[in-house]
């Protein structure tokens, strides 16, 4: 059981690097986590990755299967590693990517929505790790069975007492309206069902105000995040790599959720 004492730091913004990061898990999602954790009987740990490209790539995730992030993290009142473990030991299926793992290049939600029941039949996962929309909105504009099928998904992994983790998309060049209004869709639905959010949009420009993550934390052809070190989660890095920033953001979620669920 979690002391009392750590209880506080899970219903607030975290604060990493002496940044606002956006991690939502406020009580009433807290709540719901717990609800939808009590009759899970499959493999801890387990984290699936659904999504598009942004999620299929191996720089998104896959260092939780290798290297140690507890080592960036400041005093927050949370334990910074597992009991008597690691978190490259506790984070399972890191590496787990392709449509056989509900993640794939160019995919929409329609194609997602499709894939995830044999993931969550098979993998059995504890959480799922959300993201998808920024192809959706290739056309410029939001696609009416978008916040349809996003639910859907959402439904589908509290059916299976899976706990989802919705993220946010990050900015495409010149196609900022759109991208606004599927980020307030996201919003709202981690409201509506009480799920767990990790805001990357807002943490992007918390770090890269106006159009300064154009080149910097998204790449040159202003869809996709920067890559390099993705395992580097100090202050410099995390205002130039894309995927280490959305690396540390889910990372900070997992180990919230992991150490609340603890508490009972």
């Amino acid at each position: 059981m979690i002391p009392k004492t750590f209880l506080p730091a899970l219903f607030v913004i975290a604060i990493a690097n002496g940044i606002e990061d956006k991690i939502s898990l406020p009580p009433e999602t807290a709540k719901q986590v717990h609800k939808t954790h009590q009759e899970f009987k499959g493999t801890k740990g387990y984290v699936s990755q659904f999504g598009d490209s942004i999620t299929y790539s191996m720089a998104f995730w896959s260092p939780m299967n290798w290297d140690d992030p507890s080592k960036f993290l400041q005093d927050d009142g949370l334990p910074k590693a597992p009991a008597n473990s690691r978190w490259r030991d506790t984070i399972k299926g890191a590496r787990d990517k392709g449509a056989k793992f509900a993640n794939y290049s160019g995919w929409r939600v329609g194609q997602l929505l499709k894939a995830v029941d044999p993931v969550l039949e098979r993998e059995k996962p504890e959480f799922a790790i959300i993201m998808i929309g920024t192809n959706d909105i290739s056309g410029n504009k939001v696609p009416k069975s978008y916040q349809v099928d996003l639910k859907k998904v959402v439904m589908k992994c509290l059916e299976a007492n899976c706990i989802p983790i919705l993220n946010t998309i990050p900015p495409r060049r010149g196609h900022e309206d759109a991208v606004e209004k599927v980020n307030t869709i996201i919003r709202d639905l981690a409201k509506i069902t009480k799920t767990p959010l990790v805001d990357y949009h807002a943490a992007i420009l918390t770090r890269r105000p106006g159009k300064t993550w154009d080149g910097t934390l998204i790449s040159k052809d202003g869809v996709h995040p920067t890559g390099g070190k993705s395992n580097l989660y100090d202050e410099e890095n995390l205002k130039n790599c894309g995927y280490a920033l959305r690396n540390w953001l889910n990372f900070l979620m997992i180990r919230k959720l992991h150490f609340h669920l603890l508490e009972k």
